[in-house]
C-alpha cells in the first residue's frame, strides 16, 4: 500500500473512539481530550499516521506523533508536520520529544529552550519523563512575526 498518497486531515470530533483506537494500537496511553485537534493520516481506508494538538493550561502542546510501522521512513511525519504548521500559523506551541527527533520538528520552526523559559506544567513533564528514563527535550515554535515563519518543503 503506497503512503505517499496517504491524506492527512483533521479528524472530525464523533470520531473519538477511533482515534483513541488508533492511539491504543500503537502503543500510545495518554489521556486524550476531545477537544484536541487531531490529524489523521489515511490510505485506503486505514489510519496510518495520527498526531494532536492539545490546548493545555492556556498554551498549544502538540503531542502523540505515531505512525505505523509500515509507513515509517516515507515523509508520513513531514507531511503531518506541514498540515500542523499550517493550521497553528503565527501561533506558539510546545512539544516534548524524543532527544533524537529535534531535528524532526525543527523543519516547521521548533527549536529547544531551557526549562526556565517554559510553563511550569511543561517543566514538571519534562522532569517526570526523565526521571523515567526517557531522553527527551522540550521545544517551541515560536509566535511569527510579520507572517514570516519556516514551511516544510516537499509536502
Amino acid at each position: 500500500m503506497p503512503v505517499f498518497d496517504a491524506q492527512v486531515r483533521i479528524a472530525n470530533p464523533d470520531e473519538h473512539s477511533r482515534v483513541q483506537a488508533v492511539y491504543a494500537a500503537a502503543g500510545y496511553r495518554r489521556e486524550i481530550d476531545p477537544a484536541d485537534t487531531v490529524w489523521l493520516a489515511e490510505s485506503a481506508g486505514e489510519a496510518v499516521g495520527i498526531v494532536r494538538v492539545a490546548a493545555e493550561q492556556g498554551v498549544l502542546v502538540l503531542r502523540g506523533m505515531r505512525t505505523a510501522k509500515h509507513a515509517q521512513r516515507q515523509r508520513l511525519g513531514t507531511r503531518m508536520l506541514g498540515a500542523i504548521a499550517e493550521w497553528l500559523g503565527d501561533r506558539e506551541c510546545y512539544c516534548v520529544p524524543y532527544a533524537h527527533l529535534a531535528g524532526f520538528y525543527g523543519q516547521i520552526g521548533f527549536g529547544e529552550i531551557e526549562i526556565i523559559a517554559a510553563p511550569a506544567f511543561l517543566a514538571e513533564r519534562l522532569a517526570d519523563y526523565r526521571r523515567n528514563g526517557l531522553d527527551v527535550i522540550l521545544i517551541r515554535r515560536p509566535v511569527y512575526l510579520a507572517g514570516v515563519r519556516p514551511s516544510v518543503s516537499s509536502i
